[in-house]
């Protein structure tokens, strides 16, 4: 199987949104040139795995994703603990109004 047919596999079995289709087609000619039969894995590899963890095709990819959503709330809106401090802060504003 050559990177480029590993890559397709992977990308489908993706739910990318679609301001990712540039990095995916960068990943794609990264792979292109690292098929070919002078593909230069010392210059476009660590290019293309760069690329991969951007979209979260990789073990650190997934990671810094996932650290990413721990501690927010479900809308996005910041984490637990900032919630927590605006609760408390309108409970301190509402006792003294």
């Amino acid at each position: 199987m050559t990177i480029s047919e590993a890559l397709s596999a992977s990308v489908s079995a993706l739910d990318l949104k679609p301001q990712d289709k540039a990095a995916v087609e960068l990943a794609r000619r990264y792979a292109a040139l690292l098929d070919a039969p002078d593909g230069d894995v010392g210059r476009f590899g660590p290019l293309l795995l760069s690329t991969l963890t951007a979209l979260g095709m990789t073990p650190a990819g997934r990671a810094a994703v996932a650290k990413g959503k721990e501690g927010r709330t479900d809308d996005g809106g910041g984490s637990k603990a900032d919630e927590l401090r605006a609760r408390r802060a309108a409970r301190q504003h509402a006792s003294t109004a």
